[in-house]
This record gives C-alpha cells, structure tokens and sequence, in this order.
C-alpha cells in the first residue's frame, strides 16, 4: 500500500491554518496529531477502499492445534487431536440433551475440513476426512461449564502429517467439525475490523462464484476463555455459518490510532506503545532541518518491549517497532479536513467550511480515480451462464 508520511500531512497543516512548524509545541503537534486520526476513522469505512480491504480464505470449525499418537496396533492407531482453546469453545452441554444427559457425546461423531494426511507404510497417503469418526474427548473446565480440549480417533496405521500450529486462519489448520454440536464459525483476527462479503470462490479470479450469507458474533456465548483467573479474551469478531466449505471473504482492515507523543532515547517502550519519529533524519522533531535526508517522520507502534538502558529507535528494519501506514489516497482529504476541525476550534466556522467542502472534493477526485481512470468496477458474481 501506498502511504503518506504523517510530516507531511502535519507540514500542510501548518501552513494552512497558520502554526509556524519551527516554534509548534507538543500541545499544539498533539492537537493536529489527534485531528488527524478523527479523520482518518471517518474515511476508513466511507468507501469501498482497496488499501483498507483484504481477502482471506480459510475454513470454519474449530481449528487443529496438534495431533499426538497415544496407542497403535498391528493396522490401526489412536491420535489425540488437540483444539485451539482460545477458539469458540465446545462445551458438553451444547450436544443433543440425549448425548448430553446419558453421557453418550463419544457415540456421535466428528469429521474434518482442510483436512490432514496418514503416510502408510506402503507410501500411499490417506485423509482424516474421508469418512466421519467416532470419538472419545478430554474435557476442562470454565466458568460457563466443561469444553472439549481434545478427542481421540482411530485411523489406519501410519504417520500423521500435521505441520506445527500457525493460527487459526492458517492454510495449513485442519479444523474438526462435531456432527452433532457444529460450531462454523470463523474467527477474524487482531487487524481485521468487520467482515464484508464472503463468496464461495475467490472473485479476483472467477466469476463463477456466489455470496454466502453469515452471522455476525461480536462475542460468541459463554465463551468467557477464563483459566485460573485469569481474563484472556481478546477482541476478536466471528462469523458463523450454515455450511463447512471453504469460505473466501473480504474483510476490511481496523482503522490506525494515533496517540504517540516524540521518542525518547531516555524512555522504555512496552509492547502497545506509540512514538512519532523520523529514521531518514535520525529526529523526533517536527520540523526537521537537514536538507540533504528525505524527510519521513511516522508514528511508530511498539510492537516487542524496547527498554532501557538502551532502546532503539523506530526504523523499518527493527524488531521493536512497526510503523503506521496512512494510505496516501487519504492524504488531500485529511489535510483539507483537518485544517477545517482545527481552525472551526478556534471560532472560525466560515474558513472551516471552505476545508469541508475541499475535504469532500478530495473524496470525490479519489472515488474518480478508482472507477473512471482505474476503472476499478466488480466484476459480476454469476450462479450460472447457462
């Protein structure tokens, strides 16, 4: 994605409502600072916009987060698949009362979607998903009562073929389905915002394919994800569905915060943290004055604790920080509509609606950019051509 470094959208503010960039104070760097990220949550999710809209796909169920052998015989063995307890959980009272009540759950069964592999011994590779599976489970327990942490099924002889855990959404997760407790559900990650469409194939590359509908689950019941009191639920948004196929969705991204005051070489950094800093000119300061350097100065997100007695400073290529992208489409629309909230907070509500209005020409010239001169028009999702 494009970006636009926040010194220069802080530059043409200054000069447009009048702050001299080499007296600006902190008070005065953090009013536009916070302006700025008003605007920037405005623009986010007015539009279809492609740089703040992604595609995943990936499968619903409950992921798998490892397979170990617990016993094996001449042709058979027995493999302990272990859930991703911090995925909506399966929680023993949500079966048929008749399993629930007689205590008949393993008697149901359970099948599984991107599924993985036995290596027999003889070369040949068989799936986990070509038939469903009796089970018998490993329970834990939660404030909302006990939840399955693993089952135990039978398959043919051989090695399993299963990668190390690399998140829920990975291509490489199996995810186990319980015939009798379904729990499609797909769980949208630390960046993603909101889910927007979902297709049955990818429409970048078919057109042969068709919407989806879904469920959305801010938060989904009695998953409270309490261990020994200890509160881990993160913000997470799902959505469920009435099929366990492939899904493809287009989701958009979370909208960036702004609340970084200058690094400080004389500061420890946490993980969450925020600081504003220019690595081209090796300075926090708002107006840098080394005429030779190209000038980038950013907010910069902590991303691993930085501390004392020697932190590092933001750059591209460290560990410890990330830097906050500001899609340059935006940049016009957040310097006309920042100007306009700054110099309305001084009283002056004419001049502030002059930057409104060019604030709104701004968008108008980029939704022109996406459909006339890029001619950026979906393509049709058709059922059938027949």
């Amino acid at each position: 994605m494009k970006t636009v470094p926040f010194s220069d959208i802080l530059a043409s503010v200054c000069q447009l409502v009048g702050l001299d960039r080499n007296t600006l104070n902190d008070k005065s760097f953090s009013a536009v600072r916070d302006m700025v990220g008003r605007r920037v949550s405005v623009i986010w999710d007015r539009e279809e916009w492609p740089d703040t809209e992604r595609y995943l796909n990936t499968w619903p169920g409950n992921p798998v987060q490892g397979v170990t052998l617990v016993s094996s015989t001449v042709d058979e063995m027995v493999i302990r698949v272990a859930l991703d307890t911090n995925f909506p959980r399966i929680y023993l009272i949500d079966f048929p009362a008749e399993n629930f009540r007689k205590g008949t759950i393993g008697t149901t069964s359970v099948k599984f979607s991107n599924p993985f592999y036995i290596l027999k011994g003889d070369g040949s590779r068989v799936s986990v998903s070509e038939k469903e599976h009796t089970f018998s489970y490993i329970t834990a327990n939660s404030n909302s009562g006990d939840y399955i942490t693993s089952v135990d099924i039978t398959v043919p002889l051989g090695t399993v073929e299963y990668p190390a855990y690399q998140g829920f959404n990975s291509p490489f997760t199996s995810k186990i389905i319980f015939a009798s407790n379904q729990n499609l559900v797909i769980q949208l990650e630390d960046d993603m915002l909101q889910g927007l469409e979902v297709f049955t194939n990818d429409p970048r590359k078919h057109t042969r394919c068709t919407f989806e509908s879904f469920l959305v689950e801010d938060k989904p019941p009695k998953d409270d994800f309490v261990t020994s009191g200890t509160y881990t639920q993160q913000e997470y948004s799902y959505l469920r569905f009435l099929t366990d196929s492939e899904k493809f969705i287009k989701y958009r991204l979370i909208s960036p915060r702004l609340f970084g005051q200058k690094y400080s070489p004389v500061n420890s950094y946490y993980v969450g943290s925020q600081a504003f800093y220019d690595p081209s000119q090796g300075t926090a300061d708002y107006n840098p004055t080394l005429p030779g350097l190209s000038i980038r100065g950013n907010f910069w997100n902590c991303i691993q604790n930085n501390l004392l007695p020697a932190p590092t400073a933001p750059a591209n290529t460290s560990a410890f920080w990330k830097m906050v992208e500001i899609p340059y489409r935006f940049k016009d629309y957040l310097i006309n509509g920042t100007s306009a909230d700054f110099i309305r907070s001084e009283g002056r509500s004419e001049e502030a609606n002059v930057f409104d209005q060019l604030a709104e020409v701004s968008i108008q010239q980029q939704i022109d950019v996406l459909l006339r001169q890029q001619q950026q028009v979906q393509r049709m999702k058709m059922v059938y051509t027949y």
